[in-house]
């Protein structure tokens, strides 16, 4: 069995100056709405030999499921919101503008630490990603290989949780253990 887990390609996002905090659920929406610019980042022999499996899943935000059409699959067997990317926190500080870039930085390692305002909690994510552990780990049972097409956080948490479960994992191209750092990066899991 293997599941292989890609990173979404480059978000199509226009680019936006520094802003205040109070800019930024704009700026996460447009971020959850947007599609993928159409530079795969892969070769013609990645995708075909690679990525091609018996099933692929996508999350439900677009940037998945619009990857999976950038590399060739026009309709993914599951679109599941269970595995879409953790939420960004909002907090409010005044004053400060950064790019929007930074202020996700920012916003992350206060989710780390318990602070999530309006959004899902660091524990509650986690369970979410042992209930999608065990789906991926079911359709590689039912369909011998599954192509997650998912995001950074959720990937590195999944292939943890995979790792822990006595899959094995290939070094992703730039020697991660875990998928996700890169844009197009993917890293395939196995297990006999």
């Amino acid at each position: 069995m293997k599941i292989t887990i890609l990173r979404h390609g480059i978000p199509d996002l226009p680019e936006w100056n520094k802003v205040n905090t109070s800019a930024m659920p704009e700026w996460i929406e447009a971020y959850n709405a947007a599609g993928v610019k159409n530079e795969i980042g892969l070769s013609a022999q990645e995708i075909e030999h690679q990525l091609r499996h018996s099933f692929t899943v996508c999350s439900s935000l677009k940037r998945s499921i619009h990857s999976a059409k950038t590399i060739g699959i026009e309709s993914p067997d599951l679109i599941d919101a269970l595995f879409c990317e953790a939420e960004l926190p909002v907090i409010k500080i005044p004053i400060i503008k950064l790019t929007p870039h930074l202020w996700s930085m920012i916003f992350r390692v206060f989710w780390f630490v318990g602070f999530s305002p309006k959004a899902e909690p660091v524990d509650k994510f986690r369970q979410r990603v042992s209930l999608a552990t065990e789906k991926l780990i079911q359709l590689a049972q039912d369909n011998e290989s599954v192509l997650l097409v998912g995001h950074g956080m959720i990937n590195r948490f999944l292939a943890k949780e995979l790792i822990a479960k006595g899959w094995a994992g290939e070094d992703a191209p730039n020697g991660h253990k875990y998928s996700g750092y890169r844009y197009w990066e993917y890293v395939t899991y196995t297990k006999e």
